[in-house]
């Protein structure tokens, strides 16, 4: 991608893109197309709520978050 990803813009991509293919009114070849943008957009929001997923598990004794920890293992 080449603009920083934004989950919630991914999702609304990700909506377009089925509601374009529920429609039936493309071209094969557009079908297609809008598939694969919608298969890499679902692995991005995969990767991503994954991540978040890591650094909420990461809980200290006392309660609060580390992000840090996950933060320095990603390096």
């Amino acid at each position: 991608m080449d603009k920083e990803f934004v989950y919630e813009d991914a999702i609304k991509e990700l909506e377009q893109i089925v509601a374009k293919l529920s429609e039936g009114k493309v071209s094969l070849d557009e079908s297609l197309k809008l598939y694969t943008r919608g298969v890499e957009l679902s692995n991005l929001c995969q990767k991503r709520l994954t991540e978040i997923e890591q650094k909420i598990s990461i809980v200290n004794k006392d309660g609060s978050v580390s992000l840090l920890q996950i933060e320095n293992e990603e390096e």
